[in-house]
């Protein structure tokens, strides 16, 4: 879904008007309701992301959901925050000179609504929540054809590396850094993907597992215990990989060997970007987590 430049001579403030916040109803991830006056770029940026966790995640995590859009000074999506107290909100607060390249390239709304579709889990788990929304962000766009898996790819192998263990490092429940929460949840996420797809001959991956969470009510708004989570997710594929892969991480250091990963996948650095290599030996599980799905984008 394309953004639309304001008309001729239009200043960016026109996405608010005179307004200091704007907020938006999502119905089934759709704009049903507009609360408010608010412009087209500004739902098309909405309805953008809402389409990148449908790509993912078959359907909208919420039945229903509200933005609230919050004017700030400067340019760019600035901060965010996700909660579902009275039904599932997202606050997020955008620029008012925001440029329509700007709304186009965010990931920030996306990532956001990653969270409503996890049970709420202990605080020592937050390396879940965000690591998965750091993971399935630009995987759902891609999937979602907003962004090329070349670009996601390359992301992966810039930022992977921050998910590693450092010296003081006492595994993801007892490491709360930024690094290990983001990254370090990320990559849990990226390494159960590839792993429950050589395990079910790639007919299932992490996506599987989390539709599963989804469906089976763990949303936000729901408190879950960590492990529940997990069995649920590798009930839906089969294989006990989630459930593992927790124990040996939760408290442990675990090193992953993240270049043998990038060489089977076949993802080859050059520079800052990546080239993709077909004849690497799991390039069609590679495949399978970022390629685009036409009929998910079609719907």
């Amino acid at each position: 879904m394309g953004l639309n430049a304001p008309g001729p001579g239009a200043a960016p403030d026109s996405w608010f008007g005179a307004q200091r916040r704007i907020e938006l109803q999502l119905d089934d991830g759709a704009l049903a309701i507009v609360h408010e006056r608010s412009s087209p770029e500004l739902r098309a940026w909405v309805g953008r992301a809402s389409a990148a966790i449908r790509a993912y995640y078959g359907h909208f995590p919420a039945r229903h959901a509200r933005v609230t859009i919050e004017r700030v000074q400067g340019s760019g999506v600035q901060w965010a925050r996700t909660f579902a107290h009275s039904g599932a909100q997202v606050r997020i607060g955008v620029g008012h000179q925001t440029s329509p390249e700007q709304f186009a390239s965010d990931w920030i709304l996306t990532h956001e609504f990653v969270h409503l579709a996890l049970p709420e889990l202990a605080d020592e788990h937050d390396w879940l929540q965000e690591g998965a929304a750091t993971y399935v962000e630009p995987v759902a766009r891609a999937r979602a054809g907003q962004l090329p898996a070349e670009q996601v790819w390359a992301e992966f192998m810039l930022e992977m590396p921050h998910g590693l263990p450092g010296p003081k490092d006492r595994g993801l429940d007892y490491t709360s850094t930024w690094a290990r929460t983001y990254w370090g949840g990320a990559l849990f996420c990226l390494v159960a993907d590839v792993e429950i797809r050589k395990r079910s001959d790639n007919h299932f991956g992490l996506q599987d597992a989390l539709r599963a969470i989804l469906d089976d009510g763990g949303t936000l708004d729901h408190r879950w215990q960590i492990r529940d989570a997990l069995r649920t997710g590798d009930r839906a594929t089969g294989v006990a990989v989630l459930s593992e892969l927790y124990e040996q991480w939760r408290a442990t250091p675990v090193q992953v060997d993240l270049e043998a990963l990038w060489h089977d996948l076949g993802i080859e650095r050059s520079g800052r970007r990546a080239l993709l290599n077909e004849d690497a030996p799991l390039a069609a599980i590679r495949r399978a987590i970022t390629d685009q799905d036409i009929l998910l984008v079609e719907q």
